[in-house]
């Protein structure tokens, strides 16, 4: 069972930080999907969290449309933050109330604007990994992860 952004915070306060932390370090993640014939597609977008909704406009003539509104599985992966610091969720997502387009539209601040080719979608949240990297650019440097699950909700080291 997938949760919104704002129980994701709740249930997983680190991870969250961390996700919150890399996206406004740069805004642009890369989303996965998976075409109606299960070919898996990569894609740049610019998600952001409003009103604790994981939320992300997408253009009416994208791939991205058709995939998420087949099956609605999806993985995010932020960039790379300081010292290689990432985060990946995976969940389910679905078009969102009009009644959020124009509080995401202010808090995304497209230079350009949104219109009516500008699709709203919520990203519900079912996994979450974090990974740091301890020890950066040293002969100890490893990997550090701690994931959480709605499942299970609670984290893993």
């Amino acid at each position: 069972m997938a949760v919104n952004a704002q129980d994701f915070v709740k249930q997983a306060p680190e991870i969250a930080a961390a996700l919150e932390r890399l996206l406004a370090e740069n805004e642009v993640a890369f989303l996965a999907t998976v075409s109606r014939n299960h070919k898996p597609r990569l894609h740049p977008f610019v998600p952001k969290i409003v009103d604790g909704r994981l939320l992300a406009f997408i253009m009416d003539d994208s791939p991205k449309i058709r995939d998420l509104d087949g099956n609605g599985n999806y993985a995010l992966h932020t960039l790379p933050g300081a010292e290689d610091e990432e985060c990946y969720l995976q969940g389910n997502a679905a078009r969102a109330s009009q009644a959020l387009f124009e509080a995401a539209a202010k808090a995304m601040g497209f230079a350009t604007g949104v219109d009516e080719h500008h699709i709203l979608f919520e990203f519900q949240i079912e996994r979450a990994l974090w990974t740091r990297w301890l020890d950066f650019g040293t002969a100890d440097h490893r990997p550090s992860r701690q994931g959480w699950s709605a499942e299970r909700r609670h984290f893993t080291r």
